[in-house]
């Protein structure tokens, strides 16, 4: 299991995916899962991508109101990757092209992000999206739950 966390941490709201996945590694501690802090690593990630069997991708997402969490699996994916809400996903669009093209690509990708408020030169999260990071902690290791009791 991977968990990649993608955002631009001077971008406001678009930090939230680094900002989760280091409240996940504190909630649900775990040897055999990966965490991968991808920042803004565009093409970067491919080997990340091609080596994870189950990748949790967690990021700002385009939908609801700031601070809505959600969760995007199956065909709900394509949704997030054409939203292009900031600019590295571009660059999630063309990992995934380039896994799929080169036939190494994770049996399961799950997204757990947040509706962001602001996505501009900023510091610092919003108050709705740093109020929803318990929420989305607890939807991403339910994520990890589901995908550890199917091990084995």
């Amino acid at each position: 299991m991977t968990v990649l966390a993608v955002g631009n941490t001077i971008m406001s709201d678009d930090a939230l995916g680094p900002a989760l996945l280091a409240s996940l590694r504190r909630a649900r501690p775990d040897a055999e899962i990966e965490y991968v802090d991808g920042g803004i690593g565009g093409l970067d990630l491919l080997p990340v991508v091609q080596d994870a069997e189950r990748l949790l991708i967690l990021d700002a997402v385009a939908g609801g109101a700031p601070g809505d969490v959600l969760r995007l699996d199956g065909d709900q994916l394509p949704r997030l990757l054409a939203a292009k809400l900031s600019p590295h996903q571009v660059g999630l669009i063309d990992v995934f092209s380039a896994a799929r093209l080169l036939g190494s690509e994770p049996s399961e990708v799950v997204v757990v992000g947040i509706v962001p408020g602001r996505v501009e030169l900023a510091l610092g999260l919003t108050p709705a999206v740093e109020a929803a990071l318990p929420q989305a902690t607890a939807v991403a290791a339910a994520v990890l739950d589901e995908w550890a009791g199917r091990r084995g």
